[in-house]
């Protein structure tokens, strides 16, 4: 599996599909709620013939 730690989550998603896994996203966020403009992958876990994908939003844009 490649590894897709990091990236913006629809090219993470892109790869795997395309690797043929089953794809599951689960969205996680900080208790303060920070809002952010970039969805990127900060976790991953294999399941079975697939991979869960974890992504949170992050800033990285200055006001």
């Amino acid at each position: 599996m490649t590894d897709v730690l990091g990236l913006p989550l629809d090219v993470a998603l892109e790869r795997l599909k395309a690797e043929g896994l089953a794809v599951a996203c689960i969205e996680v966020s900080s208790r303060k709620g920070s809002k952010g403009n970039d969805a990127r992958v900060i976790k991953t876990q294999r399941t079975g013939d697939g991979v869960t994908v974890f992504w949170a939003r992050f800033k990285t844009e200055a006001d």
